[in-house]
């Protein structure tokens, strides 16, 4: 096991909270409401430098999902969430980092980039907010995605209610993994014990929601994607950044807590 202390800034906005690794991929780790945890985080995984961390906000960049490698030789979900992110801003609700290309990723992914994140809480609401700049001279193509992990026990998963059309919780055989698309649509609403979810996102960008889960892990994630998987395998189902354009890429999550 590579252990390392990788530093979280806190943010604070009464009594909603959050905390942000930069150097850890600039994943969100804790997202709390009223001393609630609404996030999932494997400790020991975000602690282990070889190991993806399960757990938090992941943010998947350039892709979302594995690839075949029939154009690039990206790993599954890409680079971004294994990579060490610059602090540029910093106040009591919010923070702003920033990941630019250079010679480790345009060895796999060959575009000249600058991704802004800013994590911002405010009442009962994270917004998670990516901007994709294209550097370069030429359009670059994207299958960006993120993958929050959504603190419930296992004995509850089938519990969950949400608004996904032909997703029903009740028929889902949780003892096994389940990991599948569902259209999405836009204002994704879920309830589970203990707590309820609003998840807001434009679904003109965000055309999926994946809903993945492991069997006896206390996590459900449901991941706003902009594509399925393997879509950079095939240029024409890529969402594509114009030279020295952005675009932007909001996630807003809100949740009620019942007292």
């Amino acid at each position: 096991m590579m252990e390392q202390t990788f530093k979280e800034i806190t943010l604070v906005s009464g009594s909603t909270g959050a905390k942000i690794a930069p150097a850890r991929g600039g994943l969100v780790t804790s997202f709390s409401v009223n001393d609630t945890e609404i996030l999932f985080l494997e400790r020991a995984t975000f602690n282990d430098v070889a190991q993806n961390v399960r757990g938090g906000i992941p943010l998947l960049f350039p892709n979302a999902g594995p690839l075949q490698g029939n154009l690039y030789q990206l790993p599954r979900h890409g680079f971004a969430r294994n990579t060490a992110w610059n602090l540029t801003e910093q106040n009591q609700n919010s923070i702003t980092l920033q990941l630019q290309s250079g010679g480790n990723t345009k060895a796999i992914y060959p575009f000249d980039f600058t991704l802004e994140l800013n994590v911002a809480i405010s009442g009962n609401q994270l917004t998670h907010n990516m901007t994709v700049t294209n550097m370069g001279a030429r359009p670059m193509p994207t299958a960006y995605g993120i993958h929050p992990y959504f603190k419930i026990s296992q004995a509850e998963k089938h519990l969950l209610v949400s608004n996904i059309a032909r997703f029903h919780a009740g028929k889902i055989d949780w003892t096994s993994e389940f990991d599948k698309s569902f259209p999405n649509p836009g204002r994704i609403q879920v309830r589970m014990p203990g707590k309820e979810l609003t998840i807001e996102n434009d679904p003109a960008l965000f055309q999926f929601v994946r809903i993945w889960h492991l069997a006896g892990k206390d996590f459900v994630c449901l991941e706003p994607w902009t594509r399925d998987n393997f879509a950079l395998d095939d240029l024409a189902r890529s969402l594509w950044v114009e030279p020295q354009q952005s675009v932007n890429f909001s996630v807003a999550i809100r949740a009620g807590i019942p007292k």
